[in-house]
């Protein structure tokens, strides 16, 4: 649970691939223990739309890190 959590914050907040890295630790774990696989589903769903999402803000010209 504590890689769900983890993937899903971090997705959301800023580092894309840190919250897919994440959300797959949490899906094997949640394999070996026999528990559900949303958080790390979740996670990884998460982190794929913050990347998706700053390269179209980084493509525009909009992206607020990267504006001088």
């Amino acid at each position: 649970m504590l890689w769900g959590v983890l993937g899903i914050v971090l997705g959301v907040l800023c580092c894309g691939i840190l919250g897919i890295v994440f959300g797959y630790l949490s899906l094997r774990e949640a394999r070996r223990s026999g528990r559900s696989p949303v958080l790390g589903y979740l996670a990884i769903a998460l982190g794929v739309l913050n990347i998706i999402g700053s390269g179209f803000l980084w493509a525009g010209g909009d992206h607020p890190l990267y504006n001088n």
